[in-house]
């Protein structure tokens, strides 16, 4: 055990002057082995020593493939007379990190096979012969021996770790390594009461390396030669004359575009040291500056391309030239193009306005503002709601309007037009049905006014279901029923709006209703074929008592003369039901 402490103190100390500037490829090993086994049975659990090898195959720098082959033995297991000697063979990946320095730790998980062989003497029992038919001679008094051989191979592995301590580029020593030796002996009397034993196995030992690539040699320094530095800096050989230097020039301006009356700094781009040079600018060929730097005015230029350029010279470099191109922009007033969306309106609709525009040399051109030939504007809207058209013609009348955007840059304004076409739609007139006629004080509908309401308005709203019936109830100066005008309109709404029975199912939301009494509006009467339905009274009281009776078709409008009119739907009409 001290050796082995003394072995492992050298190797360490050894280790740290090792080279480990390259990797083998390869490695045999041979050390000592020690197994500490575990049968769990009747016999206890014993010690086992011996020795073993490994060849070592390195993949990379930290994957490689090895092959282990140990074996170990024990002459008496806790007295039991019995001898034990186990051989492994084992092989599987190994996983090793930092193989490239001094101390590499390592994992293995290795599979294979175990055979082991047992020896026991046994005490008391006679010699027997197998050949011999004779009984066997037994003196009591004589000890007498018998010895049992088995032997069998099975499954076996091992998993656990290690570290190697490189030497020198030939050998590595190992220390330690620990594993878990799992084996399935089963006939063998250490087998136990288990089909498989959990061992621990420690080795010790050195490895020998070989293959890879040989260390690189150190170069040898040649002598330095002897030098001088230039005054520019540079380092040449003592007895050479200093040269004059190549210069990698450049031009750099604040811009490439500029506008008439603008100015432009303009710079050479020198290399670091480049100094006590001399500078002639030029402009398309034409010295105009001496100086480190030049400013290209465009004052009293024309538009166009111009070349500036520079060429430096000095004591210690050779002449260098180089250019750059600047381009002078004439100023260019605002222009550009509007546009409006829906480009066609109907009278009273409106329209979104764009317009986009460009300029060059005048500064940033503002928001576009707009104007309207007629309407009038809110911001980016054109409202056609006051063109004018001619209020005698019923036909469809179509205006083209006139629409102006403007621009300005800090020097003009730009103008862009375009145009709305704004249609009315050509007056449709209502249609005048015969007067509903009732009798004094009274709001029932009678069979002729049923009639007008069931025959002949019922063509009109089959021909344009969409269209609206306009119902106004009026009374005469000599009645005296409360609300009798508004209660006759909504009788004879009833009629066309109940759906059950004869009335017809015209939407209450396509009915109006409007009850000016006595007041007619200038309406004149239109009694028809109803005038003799009802009984005659004063002069003029007759016709007076109706309800006028309008068809509006889809896209008309209201009769003048009806005010105050509400939707059918809005009112208590449903409640009447189908008048009788």
């Amino acid at each position: 055990m001290k050796k082995c402490i003394a072995i492992i103190g050298v190797s360490i100390l050894t280790a740290w002057t090792a080279a480990a500037d390259d990797l083998p490829k390869a490695g045999a090993y041979l050390g000592y082995q020690y197994v500490r086994f575990m049968p769990g049975g009747i016999v206890p659990d014993f010690s086992a020593n011996g020795g073993g090898g490994q060849f070592i195959f390195h993949a990379n720098h930290w994957l490689g493939a090895v092959l282990d082959v140990g074996a170990v033995h024990n002459g008496n297991i806790s007295d039991f007379n019995l001898d034990s000697t186990f051989i492994n063979f084992l092989a599987g990946p190994r996983v090793s990190i930092a193989r490239s320095k001094r101390f590499s730790p390592y994992f293995q998980a290795l599979f294979g096979g175990v055979y082991g062989s047992s020896s026991t003497r046994v005490l008391g029992l006679p010699i027997i012969d197998p050949l011999d038919t004779r009984p066997p001679l037994v003196n009591p008094d004589l000890p007498v021996s018998t010895r049992f051989n088995t032997s069998e191979t099975k499954f076996a592995m091992t998993a656990g770790g290690g570290l190697d301590i490189r030497i020198n580029r030939h050998m590595s020593f190992r220390p330690i390594a620990v594993d878990y030796y799992l084996t399935k002996l089963r006939s063998l009397p250490v087998g136990g009461a288990e089909d498989h034993q959990n061992n621990l196995r420690y080795s010790a030992g050195v490895t020998f390396l070989f293959g890879g690539e040989k260390p690189t040699p150190v170069a040898q320094t040649p002598p330095a030669p002897r030098t001088k530095t230039c005054p520019d800096g540079r380092v040449v050989n003592a007895d050479a004359a200093c040269p004059k230097l190549d210069i990698t020039l450049g031009v750099n301006a604040t811009s490439t575009e500029v506008c008439q009356g603008e100015t432009v700094a303009v710079t050479p781009n020198l290399p670091n040291g480049a100094n006590a040079l001399s500078y002639t600018w030029s402009v398309n060929g034409q010295p105009v500056s001496q100086g480190p730097t030049f400013t290209f005015g465009t004052a009293d230029r024309q538009p166009g391309m111009y070349k500036v350029g520079v060429t430096v010279n000095g004591n210690n470099f050779n002449p260098a030239s180089a250019d750059t191109a600047i381009t002078v922009k004439e100023y260019l007033p605002p222009t550009g193009t509007a546009q409006a969306n829906p480009a066609q309106v109907r009278a009273g609709e409106k329209s979104s306005l764009t317009a986009s525009f460009q300029g060059q040399c005048g500064g940033t051109i503002q928001a576009p503002t707009f104007e309207a030939s007629e309407g009038s504007i809110q911001g980016d809207q054109f409202d056609s709601t006051g063109v004018q058209f001619d209020a005698n013609n019923n036909a469809e009348q179509r205006k083209t309007v006139t629409i102006t955007a403007k621009a300005a840059d800090n020097k003009s304004v730009g103008t862009a037009t375009t145009s709305v076409e704004v249609i009315k739609g050509a007056v449709v007139a209502p249609v005048r049905l015969p007067d509903v006629l009732f009798p004094a004080n009274n709001s029932r509908v009678n069979n002729c006014g049923k009639r007008i309401l069931l025959e002949q308005l019922r063509s009109y709203v089959e021909r344009d279901p969409t269209g609206t019936v306009v119902l106004v109830g009026n009374t005469s100066n000599d009645e005296t029923a409360a609300n009798l005008a508004m209660q006759r309109a909504m009788n004879s709404a009833a009629v066309i709006t109940a759906g059950t029975g004869v009335c017809l199912s015209v939407p209450q939301s396509q009915v109006q209703i409007s009850a000016p009494g006595a007041d007619q509006n200038g309406v004149g009467f239109e009694s028809g074929f109803c005038q003799a339905s009802v009984p005659k009274g004063p002069a003029g009281t007759v016709d007076a008592r109706r309800v006028q009776v309008w068809f509006v078709p889809t896209g008309g409008a209201l009769p003048a003369s009806v005010t105050n009119n509400q939707a059918a739907s809005a009112m208590s009409v449903s409640g009447l039901g189908c008048p009788k």
